[in-house]
C-alpha cells in the first residue's frame, strides 16, 4: 500500500522590522523626556490607518501586558533589540506564555525624548514600520511605553504589538485529524522498520532490503519523530518542520 502524502500546516508568522532610535545618538546625550500614556497612540495610529482604508486597531489587554513586559525587557537590560537573551521574553514567545493566539504577529520598538506624535511620526516614516501601521488584515494591538535611563540617555522607549488573533488550531499549525494522521503514520514507520523483521528479510536475500532503502526509511521515521513529538507537547510548528514535512513527501515521489 502507497504511503500518503502529509499535511503541511499553515504556520504562524512572526515579523520583527529593525530597530530604530528616532534621535541621532551620536550627538550627545537626551536630557529630558516627555512623559505620556501610551494609548494615546492608539488613535494617531488608526487615523493613519483611516487614510488609507483600514479598519481602526482595538487594544487587546493581553497585548498590553506583553508590550509591557517587552518594554521593561529593553530598559531593564539596556538591550534595545527585538530579542532578549537574558530572560527571553520575546514576541514569538511572551504570545504563547501570556495564553494569546495568533496567526500573525508583528512589534514596533521606538526610542525617543518625545511624545506620542513623535512616535507614530518615526514609526511612518520607515517602511517597515509604517507596514505594520497601516496593515489592513491586523486588528488587534498592544502598546506600552517605559521612560529611563538608556545608556547615557534618558528617554521613552515604545513598544506596540500588532496581531491578527487565532483559533488554538490556527496557532499550532494543525488540528485532532492532523495529529492523528502523524501518529498512524510514525506507528507506519516503526512497524516498517521493525529489526527482526529486516534482519531476517536481509539473511533470506530480498532485495527490497537494501541498505539504502532503509537509510531512506530510517530519515522518515526520523522526521515523523520530531514533527509528531512537537504535536505531543501540543506546541506550534515552525519553519523547520515545515521543511521537513516537505522533505517527507519529496521522498515519496
Amino acid at each position: 500500500m502507497p504511503l500518503s502524502k502529509l499535511p503541511i500546516p499553515e504556520i504562524r508568522t512572526v515579523y520583527l522590522p529593525d530597530i530604530m532610535p528616532f534621535f541621532p545618538m551620536d550627538t550627545g546625550p537626551v536630557l529630558g523626556a516627555q512623559d505620556f500614556d501610551p494609548i494615546e497612540i492608539v488613535p494617531l495610529i488608526n487615523a493613519e490607518r483611516e487614510k488609507v482604508g483600514a479598519p481602526a486597531l482595538r487594544m487587546n489587554p493581553t497585548l498590553m501586558k506583553a508590550a509591557k513586559m517587552r518594554a521593561d525587557v529593553i530598559l531593564k537590560y539596556q538591550n534595545f533589540s527585538h530579542h532578549d537573551p537574558h530572560e527571553g521574553i520575546e514576541l514569538a514567545t511572551v504570545l504563547p506564555k501570556l495564553g494569546y493566539n495568533f496567526v500573525y504577529a508583528s512589534e514596533n520598538i521606538g526610542m525617543d525624548g518625545g511624545g506620542p506624535e513623535t512616535f507614530v511620526f518615526g514609526f511612518m516614516h520607515s517602511s517597515a514600520h509604517r507596514e505594520n501601521l497601516l496593515r489592513a488584515d491586523l486588528t488587534e494591538t498592544g502598546v506600552s511605553m517605559v521612560m529611563g535611563n538608556y545608556k547615557e540617555y534618558y528617554v521613552n522607549i515604545v513598544v506596540q504589538l500588532f496581531a491578527i488573533p487565532g483559533g488554538r488550531d490556527e496557532y499550532l499549525g494543525y488540528n485532532k485529524e492532523d495529529k492523528r494522521v502523524y501518529e498512524l503514520a510514525l506507528a507506519d514507520s516503526e512497524r516498517e522498520l521493525n529489526p527482526l523483521m529486516w534482519t531476517f528479510q536481509k539473511l533470506v536475500g530480498n532485495a527490497d532490503y537494501s541498505d539504502e532503502r532503509y537509510k531512506k526509511l530510517s530519515r522518515r521515521r526520523e522526521i515523523l519523530r520530531d514533527v509528531y513529538d512537537q504535536m505531543r507537547q501540543d506546541a506550534p510548528l515552525d519553519n523547520r518542520h515545515v521543511a521537513m514535512i516537505m522533505e517527507y513527501n519529496e521522498s515519496l515521489n
